[in-house]
């Protein structure tokens, strides 16, 4: 049976790209998750709406990455080496894909009314921003550190300004 490997076993271009997709998929799905109304909510779309964010992200995302691996491109790399590269994009990426997960569920249980709708708004965007603020915590352990009070504080600065950049977003696009 396979060996699952942890974040910090991973070489540290891995363990960046996917630290990365971690912050910006749950940035996106943050503002898409201020953007919804209670209507959204009872009507189904916002499942739809983070659902399709983080989606749409990650499709982006692992698009722009397989472009850009392609500059520099030379015969001497393998095909093996090349789909090994493919596998590892896709796989960095997926925090992008997941960060969506947990707001959708909030809110599909809001539209077949287990909760109610601000509830689920209100649990869903408490759960990005907590997940942003652990950030600086997530960082210190995968560099094989112990969590500092330094560390948690910069995620919570970090998740500050996540909130922020949702906001303005919102603001500007809806």
């Amino acid at each position: 049976m396979p060996r699952t490997r942890r974040p910090r076993d991973l070489p540290i271009e891995q363990m960046r790209d996917r630290m990365s997709s971690y912050i910006y998929g749950n940035i996106t799905v943050l503002a898409a998750a201020i953007a919804v109304d209670p209507e959204s909510i009872h009507h189904g779309a916002a499942v739809w709406a983070v659902l399709g964010t983080a989606v749409l992200t990650y499709l982006a995302h692992v698009l722009a990455h397989l472009v850009a691996h392609g500059l520099g491109d030379d015969d001497s790399e393998s095909d093996a080496v090349r789909r090994e590269s493919i596998v590892t994009i896709v796989r960095n990426a997926n925090p992008i894909a997941t960060s969506g997960l947990i707001p959708a569920v909030l809110y599909a249980a809001a539209w077949i009314g287990w909760l109610p709708a601000q509830w689920a708004q209100t649990a869903a965007l408490v759960i990005l921003v907590v997940r942003i603020g652990m950030v600086g915590v997530f960082m210190q352990r995968f560099s094989g550190k112990r969590p500092t009070f330094l560390g948690l504080w910069g995620g919570v600065v970090l998740a500050v300004v996540a909130l922020v950049i949702g906001s303005v977003k919102v603001v500007l696009t809806h």
